[in-house]
């Protein structure tokens, strides 16, 4: 999913990581009793990329067939939340 930077809250960095977790994680279903967490990559334009993977990247990673390409489909969701669904990982899929 993708959140506008300016949805952070708080005076500390602690704080600003933990408002957007408590919106994103929710929307993941990330099970934090699992071990599971929300992993925030910050974006170009004030956009921050959150994912359950630690290893998540917005583009088909270098070496992979469809190296350089969307890797989600964006559709748009409440108060400027994009929500991302992944693209299957082979082209003929």
């Amino acid at each position: 999913m993708i959140i506008p930077e300016s949805q952070k809250s708080g005076a500390r960095m602690v704080d600003r990581v933990a408002s957007i977790l408590a919106v994103a994680e929710p929307l993941l279903g990330v099970d934090r009793g699992q071990g599971e967490r929300g992993y925030i990559r910050i974006q170009p334009g004030g956009r921050l990329f959150i994912t359950k993977d630690p290893a998540d990247t917005l583009l088909f990673p270098k070496g992979h067939p469809r190296d350089g390409q969307e890797r989600y489909h964006w559709t748009a969701g409440e108060n400027q939340v994009e929500l991302g669904f992944k693209k299957p990982e082979t082209p003929d899929a």
